[in-house]
């Protein structure tokens, strides 16, 4: 028999050579046959006729037919051999066909554009000074993994309530009432991959389209991006308005973090938080208290804004990340009692629930105490390595710029000139391996404050000195001023 369109076969032997053979001849069959090469009822040569061809074992040629009947692209006539399927023309993908069209694409909602028009947060990474990265090389590490090594047993390989799994909700419970002054009970609970997952869940199913949401700023710019993806219009409120009690006339929702704003540390005043609530009951409007970071804040810290609320227009939202490690993925939020079946059956419908298996490591790491330990730790060790930045500082040549003292934590804030360009610095800090953060990327007032926001937590002293050094020569190339 003539050889079966010789050509066919010249890119076999180079094409996809991680698959087994078999597998390349199915699919140099199955492009050629969509893209109308191999035209309908065409017959295809006996497996002995093209194993000869080919060079290959009958049996590799046997296997890809097998397939290409299995899947339809081929048809077995008894006693007649094998034909190539008849497919309408209009679903063959010629060869010579243009690179997808976005135009032609299905039209995608106005929820998935506002999500794309969102904004882009910094690339991920280790880099030096980098902000809101807890101490790794610090992490108990042993004694982390007897807790996830005893979390792989029966109990997590079942699965559990969409809301979370009971026990963490209950040890949650219980570092909430110790650690911020909150009673609720597990069921208020609802167990999240992050604040941000809380946020969009909240953003969901409290706004609708066109209402009006206001975010403290400076504040996190991922909080506004879930907002607009939900459809809500985005509103700031300047953090000393809220410092003042300066507060908008009506509104659904408002975001804040009244124990410790981030980047800057301010705490938000008692006449503050209760003017807040009062608006939030008179507007009936709900309050989002995002907790950062304050289990390292010097001294107590302040009561929950949701201990606070009699009416119960609060929802509290918080996050493993900062204290354990990012990878984590936990949060939590913290519901009125109101709100527990909607959010309780959205999650049911969204997505389930989270992975047991680090719930229960969790649960296990808070009730046997090293939870609490290891937050000791590093209050200790991040006021000592605040310090140390400090004084990195003030020797460097970064001496005349203002330090805002966000109150321990986990980073500070140098201060510029507001006429800088804090945004064009970040780009060669990054590309020298440090991680600092423009002040205005969280600011969205009409006169964003101007400044950088350097991480210390998880940095030595000799990776530390070594970042401000790099800092200080991007500063001084830029000719940034603190004027």
């Amino acid at each position: 028999m003539a050889d079966f369109y010789p050509d066919l076969f010249q890119s076999l032997s180079s094409d996809a050579q991680e698959l087994p053979m078999y597998r390349r001849l199915f699919e140099l069959f199955r492009q050629n046959i969509l893209s109308g090469r191999l035209s309908g009822a065409e017959k295809l040569p006996s497996s002995r006729d093209l194993s000869n061809q080919l060079g290959v074992s009958r049996n590799t040629v046997k296997t890809a037919y097998e397939q290409l009947i299995a899947e339809g692209y081929v048809q077995s006539r008894q006693g007649a051999g094998s034909f190539v399927t008849e497919l309408p023309a209009e679903l063959l993908q010629p060869e010579s066909k243009p690179s997808v069209n976005s135009d032609r694409l299905p039209e995608l909602s106005e929820k998935a554009n506002r999500l794309l028009q969102s904004q882009s947060m910094y690339p991920p990474g280790r880099l030096l000074l980098q902000p809101a990265v807890p101490a790794l090389s610090d992490f108990p590490r042993k004694r982390w993994k007897r807790c996830i090594s005893a979390a792989a047993d029966n109990e997590a390989l079942y699965s559990h309530p969409a809301e979370g799994y009971l026990p963490l909700r209950q040890q949650v419970a219980r570092h909430l009432s110790a650690f911020r002054g909150m009673q609720v009970s597990p069921e208020q609970i609802l167990i999240t991959s992050g604040s941000q997952q809380g946020s969009y869940m909240i953003a969901s199913l409290l706004t609708g389209q066109g209402d009006s949401v206001w975010i403290e700023t400076p504040g996190y710019p991922g909080t506004e991006g879930v907002i607009r993806a939900a459809g809500a219009e985005v509103r700031h409120l300047h953090w000393q308005m809220l410092q003042q009690a300066k507060l908008p006339e009506r509104g659904r929702l408002l975001f804040i973090t009244p124990s410790r704003n981030f980047p800057l540390g301010h705490t938000l005043p008692l006449s503050a938080r209760l003017e807040v609530l009062h608006w939030a009951e008179q507007n009936n409007s709900w309050l989002v208290e995002d907790d950062y970071d304050s289990e390292f804040a010097v001294g107590s810290p302040v009561t929950a804004l949701f201990a606070l609320s009699k009416e119960r227009r609060v929802i509290y939202t918080g996050t493993f990340s900062r204290t354990m490690y990012p990878g984590l993925r936990l949060g939590y939020m913290v519901l009125p009692e109101v709100l527990v079946p909607l959010f309780r059956k959205a999650r049911r419908f969204m997505d389930g629930g989270l992975s047991v298996v680090p719930q229960v490591a969790m649960a296990r790491f808070m009730e046997n105490g090293d939870y609490s330990r290891h937050i000791r730790k590093l209050r200790q060790l991040y006021l000592q390595r605040r310090q140390s930045l400090e004084h990195l500082l003030a020797e460097s040549g970064l001496k005349d710029f203002p330090v805002i003292d966000a109150g321990a934590g986990m980073h500070l804030v140098i201060k510029l000139s507001n006429d800088c360009d804090d945004q064009a610095l970040v780009e060669p800090l990054v590309q020298q391996g440090v991680g600092g953060r423009a002040l205005s990327h969280y600011d969205r007032s009409c006169q964003p404050a101007r400044g950088l926001v350097l991480g210390f937590t998880q940095d030595d002293d000799v990776e530390m000195a070594r970042g401000v050094k790099i800092v200080t020569q991007a500063i001084r190339c830029l000719n940034l001023s603190c004027n």
